[in-house]
């Protein structure tokens, strides 16, 4: 939820991790995107009141066909097939062919802006009592959250060796909080300077408004279900998710020490999702509420570990490619009798290669397994329980983990599949591409207008043409909240953020750090 819209370092989508014994300098740029978070309580008391990129990263890290030198640029030297060149040119022909996402595509991914475009949609029409599931919309962006997070902090620790904690924070504090304390800033002057509502809508809001700034707005909900006077009720996932940020790089960089889990970790993650979704059958059978099960982060961390296996996957399939190409590269030089040697100077393990191949059998199924997974997502949305009942209960028991898996697939294939197919260039379309980019301050302020209008509205126009103008005074606020206060912080930070530091180690003799996990720092 809190990693949507632009942030020069979490805004983008994670380039290609640094290939297994290539010297740092060699790196390709690596960019972020941020994951945002929308949703609502099921059974919740209704209120009345960057450039766009396509096709895939060249080996010179621009956008290109991949394999290809860039324009203008023809290979030197008598023999085309050898030499580090060569090598890195034929592991980007191994990420897929050309016009495919491949694990070699970089920079913005703008189909992954219109899956957050449509999930916060989903959410405002849950909101407005017209669409069952849609909640579920809330899934959609953990997932996407724990993939774009995990992308940003592997691609860090491969491009530097170890990841820092302080800087990470400081991002995720200068992209979250603007935006936030604006909207609480005009709650608190509307609530209590000017008085509107009740003493007990007062307290309500000085409750979630506590909660919601310490982050533990999710555990408050547990106890005792608020809507924050009509303000803060939705800031639950938010919550969720600052403990996920809170946690996670901290659990990473412990994993990443132990070199034989670093080379395992998309199956150790997928691990972490079964041990979650056990304890959260056992609270059900304990006789768990559904409020435990729902906004809790240990019951609910399937959705971010599926986003954060598939991110580990990625990469580990990249390091794979790369070094296979790196691999050929060598033994074409230095004869048959090199390859255990080559093999070695390229870094390349079984497992990276292993993740890769089984990458590429995947592929083979994305035209299809991606459109059928948007449309099981949209099945669910329709037929998912609105309350706490026995529906509640089946999806408290693997329903969220099923939902998780198909954001996980749809995602896998806009990341993967062809950027010609008719469902990369459907969600990439620059409407759902903007709405992505503002998601966050929609997710924000779509709440308050439902809950203070949308009663109104409905009563006034209808129920789906009030959906309608209750979404564009969301879209005017969000824009209002982007362009005037998030994006002028961002490029702030952008010019005020220090030089790094000078390595000790000169790029070529560097180490990614899960070639040699054991070192953090």
């Amino acid at each position: 939820m809190a990693e949507h819209g632009h942030d020069p370092e979490h805004g983008a989508r994670p380039t290609a991790a640094v290939s297994p014994r290539r010297p740092a300098s060699a790196d390709r740029r690596t960019s972020t995107l941020l994951a945002e978070p929308p949703s609502r309580l099921p059974g919740q008391p209704r209120t009345a009141g960057q450039p766009r990129t396509s096709g895939r990263l060249g080996t010179s890290g621009r956008l290109g066909t991949p394999g290809r030198p860039e324009r203008g640029v023809r290979p030197s030297g008598p023999n085309r097939s050898t030499g580090p060149d060569a090598s890195r040119e034929r592991a980007a022909r191994a990420t897929g062919a050309p016009g495919r996402g491949g694990v070699g595509r970089g920079g913005r991914n703008p189909a992954l802006d219109g899956v957050r475009a449509l999930a916060v949609l989903c959410v405002l029409v849950f909101h407005m009592d017209s669409l069952p599931g849609g909640y579920l919309g809330v899934d959609v962006f953990f997932v996407l959250s724990g993939f774009l997070i995990t992308g940003q902090l592997l691609a860090e620790r491969d491009r530097t060796g170890g990841v820092s904690l302080a800087r990470f924070y400081l991002r995720r504090a200068y992209r979250l909080l603007p935006a936030f304390w604006a909207l609480a800033l005009v709650g608190l002057t509307a609530v209590v300077l000017l008085g509107i509502g009740t003493a007990g809508e007062r307290s309500e809001f000085l409750d979630s408004l506590a909660a919601s700034t310490l982050y533990v707005n999710n555990y408050f909900q547990v106890v005792r279900q608020s809507t924050g006077a009509g303000w803060l009720g939705h800031t639950w996932s938010l919550s969720l998710e600052e403990q996920f940020y809170l946690l996670w790089p901290l659990v990473l960089i412990a994993l990443c020490r132990w070199p034989w889990v670093a080379r395992r970790l998309p199956a150790v993650l997928l691990g972490g999702v079964a041990g979650v979704v056990l304890w959260r059958n056992a609270l059900v059978t304990s006789g768990a509420s559904g409020t435990r099960t729902y906004f809790a982060l240990d019951t609910r961390a399937d959705a971010l570990l599926v986003g954060c296996a598939l991110a580990a996957w990625l990469r580990a399939a990249r390091q794979g490619a790369a070094g296979e190409g790196g691999v050929a590269g060598a033994t074409g030089v230095a004869g048959a009798t090199g390859v255990a040697e080559a093999t070695e100077a390229a870094g390349v393990t079984g497992a990276a290669v292993c993740w890769r191949r089984r990458l590429d059998r995947v592929r083979a199924v994305l035209p299809v397994a991606g459109p059928a997974a948007l449309a099981l997502l949209a099945v669910a949305m329709v037929t998912a329980p609105s309350g706490w009942g026995e529906g509640s209960a089946l999806l408290s028991r693997g329903g969220y983990t099923v939902v998780a898996l198909l954001a996980g697939a749809l995602i896998l294939s806009l990341e993967q599949g062809a950027t010609t197919s008719w469902l990369f260039r459907a969600l990439a379309a620059r409407p759902l591409e903007w709405l992505g980019r503002i998601s966050y301050g929609f997710y924000l302020w779509h709440f308050p207008v439902v809950a203070h209008w949308g009663h109104d509205l409905t009563g006034a126009l209808g129920r789906w043409p009030a959906i309608v103008v209750v979404g564009l005074i969301s879209v005017a606020l969000a824009a209002a909240s982007y362009y005037l206060l998030e994006r002028p912080v961002q490029r702030r930070r952008a010019v005020e953020r220090p030089r790094p530091r000078p390595t000790r180690a000169s790029p070529s003799r560097r180490r990614p750090a899960l070639a040699d996990s054991h070192r953090s720092r």
